[in-house]
């Protein structure tokens, strides 16, 4: 999860606030989207490929990444079409934003991705008694912004699709 954060925030430091303020809304809207039709996705693919139960969870894994990683895709390229021109800032305004945005960035980059690790943990392929507590720690605590996102919008039982086999 540190790597994550840290490759995130490597990745958007020498950003201005504008570019990392339209990179936060990308990826939030993208884990938005990517969520309930990654589920959807994955229950179709299920559907056709028919599975055996213990593989299951990694078609729901690698559709919701999927849907993720398209999202990100079209949402950046659009926002970079519609938004040619750069928004001016006080220099050390856009540094010290730019670095504060790319942290938060970074920070939900990681939440979804800590998300995520609850879908092979649901159907029992990884698990988590076997974990030590601070790991189990670290990795609630760094999926909490991306779920608390994904319940504001579509509520409790979306995310127990997620967490629950």
């Amino acid at each position: 999860m540190f790597a994550i954060f840290f490759a995130g925030f490597a990745m958007t430091v020498n950003e201005g606030l504008w570019s990392n303020a339209i990179t936060l809304f990308c990826v939030m809207l993208a884990g938005v989207i990517a969520v309930p039709g990654g589920l959807a996705l994955a229950s179709y693919v299920i559907a056709q490929a028919q599975p055996s139960a213990e593989n299951e969870w990694a078609f729901k894994f690698s559709s919701i990444w999927g849907i993720f990683f398209f999202a990100v895709m079209i949402l950046r390229i659009a926002t970079d079409r519609i938004s040619r021109v750069r928004m001016k800032f006080v220099k050390p305004l856009d540094v010290a934003g730019g670095i504060l945005v790319g942290l938060v960035v970074s920070l939900m980059l990681t939440s979804f991705s800590a998300m995520m690790l609850y879908v092979p943990f649901a159907s029992g392929v990884w698990k988590t008694a076997e974990a030590a507590p601070w790991q189990n720690q670290t990795i609630q605590s760094f999926a909490g912004p991306m779920t608390s996102t994904i319940i504001a919008f579509y509520g409790q039982d979306v995310s127990n699709r997620i967490t629950q086999r």
